[in-house]
């Protein structure tokens, strides 16, 4: 196994993204708080406290009070959003056009938070555990500085995809990223582990300043791909082109078809993850970089066509 490719197995006391549940399957009997969003104002604010682990052990009444800061004002949940049933079993639904809600699920350690909408940024920053569904569009930064949990978007991400947060030598350390979307800019940057698959295309600097871990797309990347990377690996399937998008600091090592390739898109599939029947065949062409910082991580792309 090239160093610096993640083991199935993980570390010491440490569950590796290999071994945890399928991030799109949800339990339909379960009790859970259902947030309908009142759109009553349109300036940005930061939902941090909305921690379905955190709101469990307190009754709805009490969370309908919990204060908000709103632009200027100080304003109850209970005027933003209509509740609904009970946190009891660490469900959170929350429903509407969140666009300009920031930082949902910051932090989370357990349960589990659905968005029947879009969101803004920030969504799961430093999330350590718990499962985060987004059945639209999230905005920048997220899951960046993750440390465990899994996140699942099924619409598009901004940028900073599981990166490094401003000031953080590191981005996502464990964990899962599913975005059936589009991803934008610096995507996986400094990722030290974790897996992050994106279905349709990720913009410039994908896994730039990679540190180890695991990138799969199904689609296009931008410039700049991998630069810097010291470890680690970057898959990328259906994304034919003359030109792979690598600085002149990677070197191709030739032509093949790892099993561990087979064995990881597997798991994404049978996670429910888009992944086309055509990812499974044909040899991919490997190139090791970056020079300028080892050389030991490895980008595997489909073959230039001829």
């Amino acid at each position: 196994m090239t160093k610096g490719r993640a083991s199935p197995t993980g570390g010491a006391g440490q569950t590796h993204w290999f071994q945890l549940e399928n991030p799109y399957q949800y339990e339909d009997e379960r009790v859970a708080l259902t947030l309908r969003w009142r759109d009553q104002t349109p300036t940005a604010f930061e939902a941090r406290e909305l921690d379905p682990g955190k709101l469990r052990d307190r009754e709805t009444p009490e969370i309908a009070r919990t204060l908000f800061q709103v632009g200027k004002s100080r304003v109850e949940l209970g005027d933003l959003f209509q509740l609904a049933g009970s946190a009891e079993d660490g469900c959170l639904i929350v429903e509407g056009d969140l666009n300009g809600v920031d930082r949902l699920g910051e932090g989370m350690t357990g349960g589990e938070l659905i968005v029947r909408g879009g969101v803004g940024h920030e969504l799961g920053v430093e999330m350590a555990g718990g499962r985060i569904l987004v059945e639209g569009d999230a905005g920048d930064w997220a899951g960046a500085g993750m440390r465990g949990g899994q996140l699942r978007i099924k619409g598009s991400a901004g940028r900073f995809v599981g990166a490094a947060l401003p000031g953080s030598r590191l981005g996502m350390r464990e964990g899962v990223i599913l975005v059936d979307g589009s991803i934008g800019e610096d995507a996986g940057l400094a990722m030290r582990r974790g897996l992050i698959a994106f279905g349709a295309s990720a913009g410039d600097g994908l896994g730039r300043g990679l540190v180890a871990g695991s990138i799969f797309g199904f689609g296009p990347a931008g410039r700049y791909l991998g630069a810097g990377m010291k470890r680690g690996t970057l898959a990328l399937f259906g994304s034919k082109r003359d030109d792979p998008g690598l600085l002149p600091t990677f070197i191709s090592s030739g032509r093949s078809r790892p099993p561990f390739l087979t064995l990881y898109l597997r798991k994404l599939k049978g996670w429910g993850f888009p992944v086309p029947d055509s990812a499974f065949s044909g040899s991919l062409e490997r190139y090791n970089g970056d020079l300028a910082e080892g050389g030991q991580g490895e980008i595997w792309v489909e073959p230039t066509p001829s």
